[in-house]
């Protein structure tokens, strides 16, 4: 189902010629009390949540349980569209379009930030095109491997790679993806030669990974989680600096690598807004959102799908923005996917 909003920029458009025509202080004061009011009755019409990938992701599942509680509290109804396509471009860059009027916003995770740092001519900036409005939840990567190798800690692995380059090999899901770029950081940061195999499905690679045809699979906590417990895979260290409530005696993989200028990124949701957007909308779209991610049944839904539940400040969650985007783009320049 898709809502069709009618865009604010006519609304702006009649108010600044009302306010160059009239002039005065009558017509300063008609233009300021439009978006005023506007914001006041806020919301007072369906809101749009855009969510740049299919049915069933993790992104999908958040949005929902957002969309779901926002109803519960205040009676208006929230819409969620799925737009997948260009590795989550085509749904960012439909939000990027939108009017920055509160009602049309975007479920964002990490590719968000990277797909757009290996392009020399990006089509946005995360951190200038768009306004943080709440960061919510994050899902650690498993530092996973086959038990063949018998490795029982990321020590071992280091050791064996480091004794054999070139020998082992890693799963991920292709270039401007999170396992990538965490895994790439990791190889850097420990000084390790461990070739990348593109997967086109993470079910190939948990096949390959418990079949022992691939060594090691950066993997969200919840893909891995019931292969680890069974003994079909082993799990090294989870990529954050705090262990997974799913997973509670595997490491944070800080706990072992202690490398200056070395921070692991977990995969994280979070919603933005056009740029532009008021910041009373910032606002109330932040507390609303804050609330739903509070309810039981959200609480519920994120320890299901391995989540953690985070609350940034947006000036952090702009912060996070500006650095990974860099830290991407200076990872796509080094592995030759800048374009």
């Amino acid at each position: 189902m898709r809502q069709v909003h009618k865009p604010a920029s006519n609304t702006q458009d009649a108010i600044q010629r009302r306010h160059l025509l009239g002039g005065g202080a009558a017509g300063m004061l008609w233009a300021i009390g439009v978006p005023a009011q506007a914001q006041a009755d806020f919301p007072n019409r369906p809101i749009k949540i855009v969510v740049p990938y299919s049915a069933g992701t993790g992104s999908d599942a958040v949005a929902r349980t957002v969309a779901q509680g926002i109803t519960d509290k205040t009676g208006k109804p929230v819409i969620v569209e799925n737009r997948e396509g260009g590795g989550s471009l085509i749904g960012t860059m439909a939000v990027a379009k939108a009017p920055a009027d509160g009602y049309t916003i975007l479920i964002a995770a990490n590719p968000m930030a990277i797909v757009p740092a290996s392009q020399s001519q990006p089509q946005y900036n995360p951190a200038r095109d768009f306004a943080p409005v709440a960061k919510v939840g994050v899902i650690p990567l498993v530092l996973a491997t086959t038990p063949s190798l018998g490795f029982k800690s990321v020590r071992d692995l280091v050791a064996h790679a480091k004794a054999n380059p070139g020998k082992l090999s890693y799963g991920s899901s292709g270039a401007g993806t999170i396992s990538q770029q965490e895994m790439e950081l990791f190889k850097q940061a420990v000084g390790i030669d461990i070739p990348e195999i593109p997967y086109k499905s993470t079910a190939q690679a948990m096949t390959d990974l418990i079949g022992g045809t691939l060594s090691v699979f950066p993997v969200v906590v919840p893909l891995v989680a019931q292969h680890i417990q069974s003994g079909r895979a082993t799990g090294l260290a989870v990529f954050d600096v705090r262990r997974s409530q799913l997973l509670p005696d595997i490491p944070a993989i800080s706990e072992q690598v202690t490398v200056p200028g070395y921070t692991p990124t977990p995969v994280w949701y979070g919603f933005v807004a056009p740029a532009g957007t008021p910041a009373a909308i910032i606002n109330a779209l932040s507390t609303m959102i804050n609330a739903a991610m509070d309810t039981p049944e959200a609480k519920t839904r994120l320890t299901a799908l391995g989540a953690q539940r985070i609350n940034f400040t947006n000036e952090q969650f702009l912060n996070d923005l500006r650095s990974e985007y860099e830290k991407a783009g200076a990872l796509a320049k080094k592995l030759g996917t800048y374009k």
